[in-house]
Parts: C-alpha cells; sequence; structure tokens
C-alpha cells in the first residue's frame, strides 16, 4: 500500500487510511445497543469517517508542500474535528454510563414583563413556568460541561493529562465562528500553532488506545501515525 498521497492522474496505487469497516470493528467494542443510545451505528459510521480525515490531514500535512497559512489551517481543522470526536464519543459515554445530565422540569410558558425604570436604567422581567415532567429527560450539554463530568467521573479513565489537554484545546475548538474575534490579531495564525495538533493527537492516541476500547495489538497500531506528535 502507497505512503503517500498519489495525484489523481497517477497510475500507482492510491493511500487509503485505516478502513471504515476496521474502525467499526474497534468502535463497536464500546458503541453498540442496549446502552441507552438509539443511533449507534450511524454515531460510529460518523467517528470513523473523521478519524480517517484526521488521518488524511496528518498525511497531507506530510506529504505536500503548503503555503504557511495553509499549515495553520490544517492544524486548525486537525483540532477542530479531533475535538467533535472526543465531544461525540463524550456523549455517548455519558448516556451509557448514566451521567449525562437531566431534567425534571420542561419550559412551557414565557410571559414577557413590562417595562420599568430602575435607578438610571429600563428594565423588563419576564417570567417562565415550567411544568414537571413524569420522567426526567436529558438536557443539552455544553463540551465544557460534559469534560467537567467527564473528570469528575473518570469516564475518558483517570489520566488527568487527558482533561488538561481537552481543556487547552476546548477554546480552539469554537474558532469555527469566524466571526466572533475578541481583539486585535485575533485570528487563525495567532490562534493555532504546532503544539496545539500535537496536544490534539497525543490526546486521540491516548483514547483509542485506552482500556476503554480495548484494542487488539493490531488496532493499537491504526493509530501509530499520531506517535510522531508526541517523540
Amino acid at each position: 500500500m502507497p505512503s503517500q498521497l498519489t495525484l489523481i492522474t497517477a497510475s500507482e496505487g492510491t493511500w487509503y487510511p485505516v478502513p471504515i469497516h476496521k474502525l467499526d470493528e474497534l468502535l463497536i467494542k464500546v458503541i453498540r445497543s442496549g446502552r441507552g443510545y438509539r443511533h449507534t451505528k450511524e454515531l460510529r459510521k460518523n467517528l470513523a469517517y473523521n478519524l480517517q480525515y484526521v488521518e488524511f490531514l496528518d498525511r497531507a500535512q506530510q506529504d505536500l508542500k503548503l503555503s504557511s497559512v495553509i499549515i495553520k489551517q490544517n492544524w486548525k481543522t486537525f483540532v477542530i474535528i479531533g475535538c467533535s470526536i472526543v465531544e461525540s464519543l463524550l456523549h455517548f459515554l455519558l448516556i451509557a454510563k448514566k451521567k449525562h445530565s437531566t431534567t425534571e422540569w420542561e419550559l412551557k410558558l414565557v410571559a414577557p414583563g413590562n417595562g420599568k425604570n430602575w435607578d438610571d436604567s429600563r428594565i423588563k422581567v419576564d417570567s417562565y413556568v415550567y411544568e414537571k415532567l413524569s420522567t426526567a429527560k436529558r438536557t443539552q450539554m455544553t463540551f465544557d460541561s460534559m469534560l467537567k463530568k467527564a473528570e469528575s467521573h473518570h469516564i475518558l479513565g483517570s489520566n488527568h493529562e487527558i482533561y488538561s489537554q481537552l481543556n487547552h484545546l476546548r477554546p480552539l475548538r469554537n474558532r469555527i465562528h469566524l466571526q466572533e474575534i475578541g481583539g486585535v490579531s485575533d485570528t487563525d495564525w495567532h490562534a493555532f500553532s504546532n503544539s496545539d495538533a500535537c496536544c490534539m493527537a497525543n490526546v486521540l492516541q491516548l483514547i483509542f488506545t485506552s482500556n476503554i476500547f480495548r484494542p487488539t495489538t493490531e488496532q493499537v497500531e491504526y493509530f501509530d501515525y499520531l506517535k510522531k506528535y508526541n517523540p
């Protein structure tokens, strides 16, 4: 199998990442039906597709002569896709382990209040009316809240390096919103670096080669390409 990307016009065989069915054989050890999650097959597919894409981004970084801006953008995409993989996995694991946030209340009505003067300003107080549910339902969790709960319950294991690195990467994940600029020089060029890619690579390797998935020797090797980021 070729170890480098090949041109679409080339006669040589094409480079391929780890096949989807092999990634699925790893993921199904954990992400399977009967654990409180409805669309397990589809989740495994999405994770596998994105794991392949992360491997492609690495391959492109190694094989192609890229401008410094494109290199930065590759690091950005590497981090954002990597974080989305971790977030999706966390969402499943929190549900499977019954640690996902829930609520017994459902918003039924918002009654707008009238404006009134308050000191030197104008204010308005709205009333929110909730109804108690017969059965608690899951509430939406942010990546930040997922990480806090995951660390407190050791969802990704007891290695605190994973959580500290994910907390470093979490703000970078939100840079998909290009218009959210905090000030002068707040650009992707200044936000992303090779160390962020190394951090993301380390997290992915630690998670997918850990006892969470109980990988075989062959399955551990699927993520060997990430080792070079953390020599």
